[in-house]
């Protein structure tokens, strides 16, 4: 193996180890943000609006004698 040919291998080698190093890096801080946003507690959340009806504090049961008003 010519000299040029060893410098050229070693370069191509530290540039594939580079990109590896990158794309590990990326991983880790993608993982990273995954696990601070699980760790903090879940924030009391309090919806805007109500798409059930609220109960009527007018209603009554009907019991098994009466009849029901439509």
């Amino acid at each position: 193996m010519s000299t040029d040919a060893a410098v050229d291998q070693v370069k191509n080698d530290l540039k594939r180890a580079f990109e590896m190093t990158r794309a590990d890096l990326e991983r880790v801080e993608i993982l990273a943000a995954g696990l601070a946003g699980f760790s903090a507690p879940i924030p009391s959340y309090e919806p805007r609006f109500h798409h059930l009806r609220r109960p009527n504090l007018n209603a009554r049961e009907l019991s098994s004698g009466q009849k029901s008003r439509r």
